[in-house]
């Protein structure tokens, strides 16, 4: 196996995608982390682990997306974890889920 300078290939790194996403299905599947313990967003178990716990103990809902107000060197740091333990969870940046879904009530708030 070689390495990167070996192969004179370029070290990859972690860039953001924006992709378009069903909040009410993200919801249900999300798990909201701060360092290493986070949330169920389905039931609001606390102190989940996010490198251990895969679905939620108590509601047993899968985790497919994981949420961190984390910035910069810290989401790099859990890209790293996440990469290393095989976790195929999303990273989605909490701030623009939480605006969205927020976006999300006020229209529902109006509707006659």
């Amino acid at each position: 196996m070689t390495t990167p300078s070996e192969s004179n290939e370029k070290p990859s790194r972690y860039v953001r995608v924006w992709k378009q996403l069903n909040a009410e299905e993200v919801k249900k599947h999300i798990l909201y982390i701060d360092d290493f313990y986070g949330t169920c967003g389905n039931c609001k178990k606390l102190g989940l682990n996010y490198l251990a716990d895969k679905s939620c103990p108590e509601c047993k809902t899968t985790f497919l997306y994981l949420a961190t107000h984390a910035k910069n060197v810290d989401v790099s740091k859990i890209l790293n974890r996440m990469q290393k333990e095989g976790i195929t969870a999303q990273l989605i940046e909490r701030e623009d889920f939480e605006k969205s879904s927020a976006r999300d009530a006020v229209k529902d708030l109006f509707k006659t």
